[in-house]
């Protein structure tokens, strides 16, 4: 298939990786394998090797008797491919997105010309009475940056094909009937696999697609790069659920968030020179800050790249150069003594006459301070030491992970059920036979002089403020230097290490007035 031939041909690019994604299910990617109008039957399984692969005969769309000029015709689209090669329906978790994300509506790409080609061959193929051009322009714009995006990161875009909006964050209203029409469209272009699930409530059968090596290519033709679109919130209030609020329509409130956010908006200047990649693969370093219930609560800056787990991120290169992380040593706890003028001068999870307990006393500090009620943390602690509760840890832990294995390779698996003993959370390394009454004594023995805010309200929260500050601080000290907040510590290149460690400490002592160390997982072993 020949999209835009009238073009010539690119120019050879130099500095970009060689990318090849798995998407979690490489050799293990599921596909039905005959024909069926039954919505509760789509086939038996095969397993196919390679990405993208077709349907070995006709299918039924959406659990019907339509045809697929019928179907097609009932999306507003007119006649395309006698059959649309690159759809699949799933049924009874076949086929499922092991990596599923959803889109982030202020992605788009940098190539406002490749993304009018786009709607111009669109237009070629609807017979949609009426087309929004500005709509279907965000549309694809949105749509393609994100598939972009789940290519870099071997993982699946997600797709809400009922009617609506997504309830999250989307400054540009795009609704979801919009975006079936743009993925229908390139499916029967061949440019990506589609995935039509069952409409649910959960991420359980999702719609998702995978762009194939055509649209990749094309992508990649024009240097597209993924970009924030101008509307885009750098700081978000979220409410209890989690869900992104309305921006402030109060102008002193709005001046305030769109401040709070100052920082994250240089970090992405900076990052438009720059490039972060793992094992060949582009990560993508966009930030948002994001609160909780209000501006004095949360505040930590959160990105994708997160997710990757702290040894893996240890093969992060920026600017293709090795990287280090550093990382405030004990900050919350460090944060609460400095709210009362005092450094903290030993190691705060190490108990006098209890040395060799460190993991247990430092399990239940960290979890101390996020705690809002010592009473229910005692039974906690008490019910993690319980020896059956302790093996349900365990066993639960290793079924999980199998769980997740199998997830990750594609393959169909049942997640397993948290068990009763555990829903109310579980504190690792407490002995078997401890109580709740005698380790947190010791724990509020030997931090009395901070121990009246263990157990207030929103203290976690509070405390999440306190450290999102510290790191705004500190990006502010890097302006133009690429790094990778995490929460409480920072990614970058190991030759600018010692700017990074400095910029951190400084931070502190001018924010707290107090000295605090910083770690690294070069050289030191994180406490």
């Amino acid at each position: 298939m020949d999209l835009f031939p009238e073009d010539e041909e690119p120019c050879v690019k130099a500095g970009h990786p060689l990318i090849t994604p798995t998407y979690g299910f490489k050799q293990h990617v599921f596909v039905g394998g005959k024909s069926s109008n039954d919505d509760n039957t789509i086939g038996t399984g095969i397993v196919s090797a390679g990405m993208g692969c077709s349907l070995i005969c006709p299918i039924s769309v959406l659990g019907t008797n339509t045809t697929s000029t019928e179907y097609q015709y009932s999306l507003g689209l007119g006649p395309q491919l006698p059959l649309p090669f690159n759809v699949h329906r799933i049924d009874h978790d076949l086929s499922l997105a092991p990596n599923g994300r959803w889109s982030k509506f202020d992605y788009h790409i940098n190539k406002d010309g490749l993304v009018k080609k786009f709607l111009k061959d669109f237009r070629r193929f609807t017979i949609l009475k009426r087309l929004d051009k500005k709509v279907y322009f965000e549309a694809f714009d949105m749509v393609l940056a994100n598939l972009m995006a789940v290519h870099y990161s071997s993982s699946q875009l997600l797709l809400a094909r009922s009617n609506g909006k997504y309830k999250g964050s989307n400054p540009l209203g795009i609704d979801n009937r919009t975006i079936t029409f743009v993925t229908d469209y390139l499916a029967d272009r061949g440019l990506i696999d589609l995935h039509i699930g069952k409409q649910n409530d959960t991420d359980k059968n999702s719609s998702w697609c995978i762009p194939l090596q055509p649209l990749v290519a094309l992508l990649d033709r024009y240097d597209a790069r993924i970009r924030l679109h101008g509307k885009t919130q750098f700081a978000v209030v979220r409410d209890d659920d989690k869900n992104a609020i309305p921006m402030y329509t109060n102008r002193t409130k709005a001046n305030r968030l769109t401040k709070l956010g100052q920082p994250v908006r240089e970090h992405y200047e900076t990052w438009l020179i720059h490039t972060a990649t793992i094992d060949g693969n582009y990560l993508l370093p966009w930030l948002k800050r994001l609160f909780n219930k209000n501006m004095a609560l949360g505040g930590q800056f959160y990105g994708h790249y997160q997710q990757i787990p702290s040894a893996d991120r240890k093969r992060i290169l920026i600017d293709g150069q090795p990287t280090v992380e550093l990382d405030y040593k004990s900050v919350h706890i460090a944060l609460l003594y400095a709210l009362e003028g005092l450094p903290v001068n030993t190691d705060p999870y190490v108990i006098d006459g209890h040395a060799d307990k460190r993991k247990t006393f430092k399990s239940i500090i960290l979890r101390l301070v996020n705690s809002e009620n010592l009473t229910s943390f005692k039974a906690n602690i008490t019910r993690s030491g319980n020896v059956p509760v302790q093996q349900a840890f365990k066993t639960y832990t290793n079924k999980r992970q199998q769980y997740e294995y199998l997830r990750a390779l594609g393959l169909k698996a049942t997640e397993p059920s948290k068990p009763l003993s555990i829903k109310k959370g579980f504190i690792n390394y407490i002995p078997s036979g401890a109580t709740g009454d005698e380790l947190l004594t010791l724990v509020m023995d030997k931090h009395h002089l901070i121990a009246h805010y263990f157990g207030t309200k929103n203290i976690g929260l509070k405390l999440q403020r306190l450290d999102s500050d510290l790191m705004a601080n500190a990006l502010d000290k890097l302006k133009g230097i690429p790094c990778l907040p995490v929460h409480d510590s920072i990614r970058c290149k190991v030759s600018d290490m010692e700017r990074v460690s400095n910029a951190m400490i400084d931070s502190f002592r001018e924010l707290h007035g107090q000295e605090i160390i910083v770690t690294n997982d070069l050289f030191d072993k994180k406490g």
